[in-house]
């Protein structure tokens, strides 16, 4: 590197950020393919799948927890679900137990929807991953958590 270089690194692929801006644009255009089948943005099925898994395990399906378990801004959240809610998928109401809190559920179109949505990010994740070992992709996940752990 010359003394007038701005970047601290000798090659690009050194920068764990670069890296991660190109496995997102990656993960980006995959998902983009995949969804684009259910006309649904990856937003959208970060929402309706946060949904679903809030279903399963029993626990509040508010905008909130949305907000908090799938790190989507406030503002960016509630126009999706405004447009999902428009589009047939979900519906929204007030929580009975708490003032603040809208509760998010799914019509029977956006149970389907998300079913189906689910199962092929489920495959298209498999297939993203698969030049990784098993070892290799509990070690990805592992830093990854640990990044968005520090930074939550």
């Amino acid at each position: 590197m010359s003394d007038t270089s701005p970047f601290k690194h000798a090659k690009a692929d050194d920068s764990a950020g670069f890296l991660l801006w190109k496995i997102t644009a990656l993960w980006q255009t995959k998902l983009s393919e995949v969804l684009g089948e259910f006309g649904i943005t990856q937003t959208q099925y970060a929402i309706l799948a946060s949904l679903r898994w809030f279903e399963e395990q029993g626990e509040a399906t508010t905008q909130a927890h949305v907000v908090e378990h799938a790190k989507i801004d406030k503002m960016t959240l509630s126009k999706a679900i405004r447009k999902l809610e428009e589009e047939g998928l979900v519906s929204r109401s007030p929580s009975s137990t708490d003032n603040r809190a809208i509760n998010v559920k799914f019509t029977a179109k956006g149970k389907k929807v998300i079913q189906q949505a689910v199962v092929a990010i489920e495959k298209a994740d498999d297939d993203f991953f698969a030049g990784l070992t098993e070892q290799q992709l509990e070690t990805y996940k592992s830093l990854t958590i640990s990044v968005i752990s520090s930074n939550g």
